[in-house]
């Protein structure tokens, strides 16, 4: 029987490396939006990709106020969103991906208590769904379509 690997690469996949947080066993990897690079986790139980409010001139984002409240793991907001953003992770690619920014200081607190370094953004299932990602935690790899 062959790899994981080596089957999803034979099937249109490329690699990408991921790091498994010792602590808190975030999923944490390495992301370009808009050219510029952050560290991002991927949060296989958020909805949507958000980015730090922050970041958002950093990224180059262009936002506006989404018409309606959302529901998340700090309480409920309205968050701003930016569309036609370019993403990307090694070879993958996405020249039309939409990200919420909203304020994502109690996620950087909750790391930083950690000891982990802040993250610029998550990345949710809109990604992996988009990506049609394959998670290999063993080898610390994400499997992405091209």
């Amino acid at each position: 029987m062959g790899s994981l690997k080596t089957f999803l690469l034979s099937q249109g996949y490329i690699s990408h490396n991921m790091r498994l947080a010792n602590k808190t066993g975030h999923i944490v990897t390495k992301a370009s939006i808009n050219g510029h690079q952050g560290r991002f986790i991927i949060d296989t139980g958020a909805s949507a990709s958000c980015i730090n409010q922050e970041m958002y001139k950093e990224f180059q984002l262009e936002t506006e106020f989404l018409d309606r409240q959302i529901s998340t793991a700090s309480g409920v907001l309205r968050p701003r969103i930016s569309s036609g953003n370019n993403l990307e992770l090694g070879d993958w690619s996405d020249e039309d991906f939409t990200f919420l920014s909203m304020d994502m200081t109690h996620i950087n607190n909750a790391l930083k208590g950690e000891s982990m370094k802040s993250v610029q953004g998550l990345l949710g299932a809109d990604f992996l769904i988009a990506s049609k990602a394959v998670i290999d935690y063993k080898s610390k790899k994400i499997f992405l379509k091209i």
